[in-house]
């Protein structure tokens, strides 16, 4: 995909121009603070201006499909990486995306249209109503905290369920307490050790589980650093808070923050601790902390599953799948749709788990024999299971 590519037809439609991060203007940039702020569904860091400017910074091949008005108005952007597949901006690390506008009328169909793009590829996209039924393979609901007040007062409107869940977790906690030493948070570490214990602890769990690494390319792991290194006071940055039983490490979270919303984006803890639940100690202490840290908001992420579904006061549907436009990339993306709706019954949703395997890889991985290699790799785990 080259700068600068766009239309504008005779019927004065909104032109549409793809353009480098580095050409929008000021008054572009505004046009996006201004459509979050005044959009729910944007309110994810993952929509902050600052994080595609990050990207653009060590990934080549990052754009913006902007969408203006007949006037010259700033109407609507999606940041995407690729060329003829295209992806979110920051994909696989991007948990959330979708398209900055306020106007009810955009969809990706009529924004991708005549970009040069042959099919956009998309997972957790916030705003299913831009996109046709036929597009969308797979649905999730996200799962929040929202603390609007106190943590004492989230308590309280919390269920039995979680009551229950809490109970069970002070037991661990004496029990961590008794065994090895008083549990406590640092909130906003600045430790280099803590942050290379976290990335240490993290690719061992891939390997364990046989999920691709997304820290074994280079520009994720720089692109995490970078956000990390900004500090508490950056407008986008990564925040990290580390569990400790007395001078013991034992869980860690790294976040991505723009300051009222701390999204949970990598948690790891010593796999020996395991049985205090260190990752769940380690969140209630984050919530009590809300006040001191500032956030209103804890993002969980995409799913309800395991703790999720005691903790999460708040939710989002997001969907994911391929938007088709045109050519080949267009073609091949319709006959992988099929293929995936074909399985997920008859062969446990095995082309499903290999196209999200895959997906995750090639935007990681910028070279075929890369790719080849950790795709083989996703062919054997999923023949055995």
């Amino acid at each position: 995909m080259h700068p600068r590519v766009g239309h504008t037809d005779r019927h004065n439609l909104p032109r549409t121009l793809v353009q480098h991060p580095s050409e929008l203007t000021d008054t572009d940039w505004s046009a996006w603070s201004r459509m979050r702020a005044e959009n729910p569904s944007l309110r994810s860091p993952y929509f902050h201006p600052d994080y595609v400017k990050f990207l653009s910074d060590i990934r080549p091949d990052v754009r913006i499909v902007c969408q203006y008005d007949e006037d010259g108005t700033p109407r609507a952007f999606l940041p995407l990486q690729g060329q003829r597949f295209a992806r979110p901006v920051g994909a696989p690390m991007s948990d959330y995306h979708g398209i900055i506008t306020q106007d009810e009328c955009v969809t990706y169909d009529s924004l991708l249209k005549d970009t040069g793009i042959g099919a956009f590829h998309y997972s957790c996209a916030t705003d299913p109503a831009r996109l046709r039924q036929t597009q969308i393979l797979s649905t999730s609901v996200t799962a929040a905290i929202d603390i609007e007040t106190t943590a004492t007062d989230w308590r309280a409107a919390r269920d039995g369920s979680y009551r229950r869940h809490l109970k069970s977790n002070r037991r661990r906690t004496r029990k961590a307490e008794e065994n090895i030493g008083q549990p406590r948070i640092e909130l906003f570490s600045r430790n280099i050790d803590v942050y290379q214990s976290l990335i240490d602890w993290k690719r061992e769990k891939f390997a364990q589980t046989g999920k691709y690494d997304v820290l074994s390319a280079d520009w994720t792991q720089s692109l995490i650093r970078t956000l990390w290194e900004r500090g508490a006071k950056a407008g986008l940055r990564c925040d990290m808070h580390a569990l400790y039983f007395g001078e013991r490490l034992a869980a860690i979270d790294l976040g991505l923050s723009d300051g009222d919303v701390f999204h949970s984006w990598m948690v790891a803890y010593d796999d020996e601790l395991s049985e205090y639940g260190p990752g769940i100690q380690l969140l209630e202490m984050l919530i009590d902390a809300s006040d001191e840290t500032g956030y209103r908001k804890i993002d969980m992420g995409e799913g309800l599953g395991g703790y999720k579904r005691h903790y999460a006061s708040a939710s989002v549907d997001v969907v994911s799948g391929f938007v088709p436009i045109a050519g080949a990339a267009g073609r091949l993306s319709r006959i992988y749709a099929a293929t995936e709706r074909w399985g997920v019954g008859r062969l446990k949703d095995a082309p499903g788990k290999l196209r999200r395997r895959y997906s995750q890889i090639a935007a990681c991985e910028d070279n075929f024999t890369g790719r080849t290699r950790h795709m083989l790799a996703a062919f054997v785990k999923t023949g055995r299971s």
